[in-house]
């Protein structure tokens, strides 16, 4: 079972296929009183089209939150058919067991119990190793232990008669492009339109998915909704209502600091469910090589990682677990696995440079509108973009060109693992150190043939090994679930192939980068090629 290599597992008696229980009793015993305090998953109820879930911490007082299904979906009405109202309801916990991650960081106890809905020892240890890997970047900042961490699930709801368990092989799902339902997750910033345009490539036209926090959050972002309409594809919108309010009254009572929530996770789970109500057979996600890398940090023997929850080994394990238990027609992967960031960046630049005035990656937003200009994440795509476009033209998206702004140096020192006051990758989803230099040294080389000259923050970072991480234009991750239909089928991708332009004749460089001002990338490299030629 791939998605448990690694976990212990209590013993089991049980073999896989249909196993029916005659007597509950005899499975699971009553539930102790408990010694310990904790945190409770009571239910989840489904009202149409609303989905409550409902916590409380040592059976005091409860707390709610809420998810809205998409308006298209709600149309619909609930499921008829009994099998797919029993995977609904399946769905709806797991969404659950991930919302409940936020109400964790307001108290931090080392017991969860799950009261909603039933989980074999299997599906226990795998939530056991998600709280765990989750919960480190926590760890570090409320200066908790791993055991404090390494939270205990426990089940007191009965488990159905009948329960089915899937075959383990992580067959691909059996359809030809032009048929495939793929459901494509928008995040609003580059790796999700690059997505969406490697997709409509291979022949397929996605339907976007957005996750809001809270109820109007696609509504009221000018940007979200440009990108929709300009992608040509139709989107879906569902949102989640955390009832901040009462989370902020836990947190001020335990003096805890939440943080690395695990979003994606929650967007992935609440994929599978829309997935499951819509019949769609693909969900992409748009999370990259660097994801897999942490923050130079442990916990115990935990890495601390922001971007867990985006990695390959939680991916490779949601894909096989989501198999398994939820929905086995549906197959869940990044389209950008294989790539690095600042590979991505060239294609979105190359490709979709049509929403370079829409797209935000920016965490500090007001409300998905507009660049903060001041965080670490804006420094980061700052970066990126302006390796394969002018620091002028990024700073006319972005409303100011960060390399001419002094205060912002610590940030890009810190994004190149250099920062006096901690020397790891922050906390944020942002590419590695090497990625960050070399997109930094090529848009220092293509400033040397300015007029403008180099920008103030180019010409104070310590920038010469740049060129010795160009090879990572031309690498490819293999570790990853792309379908066969998406996936190279040349042992170079068509994008590798390109970008190997960039890096092959050196002694060429300057000339490139003189003419990178009057021309995209792309066109000028094409150019150059047939002079050569």
């Amino acid at each position: 079972m791939a998605y448990l290599d690694g976990i212990d597992l209590p013993p089991s008696s049980s073999d896989e296929g249909e196993v029916e229980l005659q007597n509950v009793e005899d499975v699971i015993e009553p539930a102790q009183p408990a010694q310990q305090p904790f945190l409770r998953f009571k239910s989840a109820q489904v009202r149409w089209p609303r989905i409550r879930f409902t916590y409380t911490v040592c059976d005091a007082e409860e707390i709610h939150s809420e998810c809205f299904l998409p308006d298209e979906i709600a149309c619909q009405g609930p499921p008829r058919e009994a099998e797919k109202q029993q995977r609904l309801d399946i769905a709806v916990l797991h969404v659950g067991l991930v919302v409940l991650a936020w109400y964790w960081m307001a108290c931090g106890h080392k017991r969860v119990v799950v009261s909603a809905g039933y989980l074999d020892p299997e599906q226990v240890a795998w939530w056991e190793w998600f709280y765990a890997h989750c919960f480190a970047e926590f760890a570090v900042v409320n200066n908790f232990t791993e055991e404090q961490i390494r939270v205990s699930v426990e089940v007191d709801s009965p488990p159905r008669r009948s329960v089915h368990v899937m075959d383990a092989a992580p067959a691909r799902v059996p359809c030809a492009p032009g048929a495939a339902r793929v459901l494509c997750l928008l995040g609003g910033g580059k790796d999700s339109l690059v997505v969406h345009q490697m997709l409509q490539d291979a022949g397929v036209m996605p339907t976007w998915l957005y996750v809001g926090d809270g109820q109007q959050e696609f509504q009221e972002s000018w940007r979200l909704q440009a990108v929709v309409q300009r992608s040509g594809s139709s989107a879906l919108v569902m949102s989640h209502d955390f009832q901040n309010e009462a989370l902020l009254k836990l947190r001020k009572s335990k003096k805890l600091r939440p943080c690395g929530h695990p979003w994606a996770a929650l967007v992935g789970f609440d994929a599978v469910l829309v997935a499951i109500l819509h019949g769609f057979d693909y969900i992409a996600v748009g999370n990259e090589r660097s994801a897999n890398y942490g923050n130079d940090l442990h916990v115990g023997s935990l890495e601390v990682n922001h971007q867990f929850d985006k990695s390959f080994d939680f991916e490779s394990r949601m894909h096989m677990y989501i198999r398994r238990r939820l929905a086995p027609g549906v197959y869940y992967f990044s389209a950008l696995k294989h790539l690095w960031e600042v590979q991505i960046a060239w294609l979105f630049c190359r490709r979709s440079g049509t929403f370079l005035d829409a797209f935000i990656s920016c965490n500090e937003s007001n409300g998905l509108n507009e660049w903060c200009c001041d965080c670490e994440k804006c420094c980061f795509v700052f970066a990126l973009l302006a390796a394969w476009v002018s620091p002028g033209d990024v700073a006319t998206y972005f409303g100011k060109n960060l390399f001419e702004s002094p205060k912002l140096l610590h940030n890009f020192h810190s994004l190149l693992g250099i920062s006096r006051k901690r020397a790891v990758k922050p906390f944020e989803c942002v590419g590695t150190p090497d990625e960050v230099m070399l997109s930094l040294w090529l848009a220092h080389e293509a400033s040397r043939f300015s007029p403008d000259g180099i920008p103030l923050v180019l010409a104070s970072l310590p920038l010469d090994d740049g060129k010795r991480h160009l090879g990572l234009l031309c690498d490819y991750n293999p570790a990853n679930l792309l379908p066969e239909w998406l996936a190279p089928q040349k042992s170079r991708s068509s994008v590798q192939e390109g970008l190997d332009d960039h890096v092959q004749d050196m002694s060429a460089l300057g000339q490139k980068w003189t003419a990178f001002w009057s021309n995209a990338m792309s066109d000028t490299l094409a150019a150059l090629k047939m002079d050569e030629a």
